[in-house]
């Protein structure tokens, strides 16, 4: 159970910012920090904070100090071990957490349960779902919560944060922790497409290609400390179908509850793929716009298509489908155009440096 005692503000900031940066901005963006005691030594991102947010019409007022914030603080939020949670984060995801003690069937029907508070709540069918469990919240979890914490992750704070090396998960579990990485992609992975409604295995040698009309469950099986986990993703297409989005969810809680309730489940919509799920496929990931993989698919593969390339490490690398238009094209990243006799590879001007490969 997270306990809220103390705000962390520093290193919720920067957590946050860290997933933004490498969930929002294929890990290409860089990381400012003004220290607001000291603004003058980052002048220049000062000019650049001023620019977007204009500047300061009035002095900041001091901090409240922490004993007159907790003796405001009268009540709490806490998650009790013994039960499992539906969070509604105004509409845009919704959490499910799980308690180490809740019972087996309140685990096995969780999802379930979220899925129809979603429905009686009216929100889209494609809402983002993440199950978490008890001890493995994710960054993005506990930002929503005004304080939360969790024994042995206040270390390194006031350290400057270099990119993240996925090769040192094993040295260091809490970068890990706090990148949301369980382990190194290295695990086994099963995908299946939702066919008819029902799942159709895909051949190893296409994991990695997702089509905008498809859905797919992606289960990935990795161990820890001799015992195996499990991650259900849950892939829904821009395209795919209604009926095909609810059964992707049905089938979901259905594969789960074959394991006992134990996989982690994270709905992810097209385009919004997290850093394990990128990691999982090694940089092999290329998402079509539209279309399907069936095998009875009647139409016709575009003449031309454009893709672009973002990330430049394995681990959050992916290529996506865009119009065929010189509009798509930006400086800051790399883009395929396939056509039927020949590919091209276009760089953009201010792309970082990586492998070309």
């Amino acid at each position: 159970m997270g306990l809220p005692e103390i705000w962390e503000g520093r290193k919720r900031a920067m957590l946050l910012a860290q997933d933004i940066r490498d969930r929002e901005r294929g890990g290409r963006a860089e990381i400012g920090i003004i220290e607001g005691d000291d603004e003058e030594a980052s002048s220049d991102l000062m000019k650049v904070l001023e620019s977007e947010l204009g500047e300061r019409t009035q002095e900041i007022k001091p901090a409240i100090s922490d004993e007159a914030v907790d003796q405001q603080q009268k009540a709490s939020l806490f998650l009790y071990r013994c039960d499992c949670y539906i969070l509604d984060h105004s509409g845009m995801k919704i959490y499910v957490w799980k308690g180490k003690g809740a019972t087996k069937l309140e685990k096995q029907t969780a999802m379930s349960k979220a899925l129809e508070f979603i429905g009686k709540k009216g929100y889209s069918s494609s809402t983002n779902v993440e199950t978490v469990h008890d001890g493995a919240e994710s960054a993005m979890f506990k930002q929503l919560f005004q304080n939360w914490t969790v024994q042995d992750q206040t270390v390194g704070l006031g350290i400057a944060h270099n990119r993240f090396d996925i090769m040192a998960l094993h040295a260091l579990p809490q970068l890990a922790a706090q990148e949301r990485m369980v382990d190194d992609g290295e695990g086994n992975v099963e995908v299946w497409r939702i066919e008819n409604l029902e799942l159709v295995q895909v051949d190893k040698q296409w994991h990695g290609f997702f089509y905008g009309g498809d859905c797919y469950l992606i289960l990935y099986t990795y161990e820890l400390k001799n015992k195996p986990h499990y991650i259900l993703y849950i892939w829904q297409g821009r395209h795919a179908t209604v009926d095909e989005l609810a059964a992707s969810a049905y089938l979901a809680v259905q594969m789960d509850q074959q394991f006992s309730g134990e996989p982690m489940q994270v709905r992810v919509n097209m385009g919004k793929e997290p850093r394990h799920f990128l990691a999982i496929f090694k940089g092999k990931l290329v998402i079509f716009e539209g279309g399907t993989s069936r095998k009875d698919r009647n139409e016709l593969e575009p003449p031309v298509r454009l893709f672009q390339i973002r990330g430049i490490e394995t681990f959050n690398r992916k290529a996506v489908e865009v119009p065929s238009s010189a509009a798509s094209l930006n400086s800051n990243d790399v883009f395929l155009l396939k056509t039927q006799g020949h590919h091209y590879l276009w760089y953009g001007k201010v792309r970082p440096r990586a492998p070309r490969s």
